[in-house]
């Protein structure tokens, strides 16, 4: 069992999205969290891991969306520092088309405008429908969002929106690993994260219920509970 799970967040989150889960697994796991939000490079957020992988023993990773990604391109780049991942909303296959133009879209009329924060249909994108009126997920999402802000997320979708697919290189992975998806998510549909599983000869993929991209809100005692049954 791992002393110690270390956690990542996604794209506009910091350790609130995954408040829910850590209380959960406490106190029969340790768990540490690495604020990649802090960072405005994505170099400096892979610099953040290999400065929490450099004290101690190898990393137990448990990684939400954008940080599922760079903790499956940080595992890969330096065998040995981590020893098991857990990711959650995570697509290693890179930006779809679509996604890249919607991020210059988006990046434009950041430039030009003020951010008014996260708008309600925007929150329900990421939320399965049976908890768009769960103050637990949206107040949480809306709060992360407002205080995180314009700087952040445009940080952020510029670092991360050159992410090459890295699906070439998942079978060099030998460590343990699962794979979380869910039912609902339309940013990482559930086959994404089957055809990541079927390269990686060491992982495990399983499916929240009733769960769209925000799984660590929306499904935290389910999730918790998969995670410390992957842990042993």
């Amino acid at each position: 069992m791992a002393e110690i799970l270390t956690f990542l967040p996604g794209t506009m989150c910091d350790q609130r999205v995954w408040r829910p889960v850590r209380q959960r697994l406490e106190p029969r796991f340790s768990t540490d969290y690495i604020a990649i939000e802090s960072e405005v490079t994505r170099q400096g957020m892979l610099g953040l891991i290999h400065s929490a992988a450099s004290v101690g023993d190898p990393l137990h990773l448990v990684a939400f969306s954008m940080g599922g990604y760079l903790a499956l391109e940080y595992a890969l780049d330096n065998p040995g520092r981590v020893a098991s991942l857990v990711t959650v909303a995570s697509s290693a296959f890179g930006l779809t088309e679509e996604e890249a133009v919607e991020r210059v879209r988006a990046l434009d009329l950041l430039a030009k405008h003020d951010y008014r924060g996260i708008p309600p249909a925007r929150i329900n994108q990421f939320v399965h429908p049976s908890h768009q009126s769960d103050p637990d997920v949206v107040d949480v999402i809306r709060a992360m969002d407002r205080d995180l802000g314009k700087p952040v997320l445009v940080a952020q979708l510029k670092e991360t929106s050159t992410r090459v697919s890295l699906a070439p290189r998942l079978p060099e992975l030998d460590i343990p690993l699962l794979l979380i998806g869910a039912d609902s998510d339309p940013f990482v549909p559930f086959t994404a994260i089957e055809r990541m599983a079927k390269l990686i000869p060491s992982a495990t993929a399983i499916k929240a219920r009733n769960a769209g991209h925000m799984i660590p809100l929306e499904q935290p005692v389910w999730l918790a509970a998969r995670i410390a049954e992957f842990q042993g």
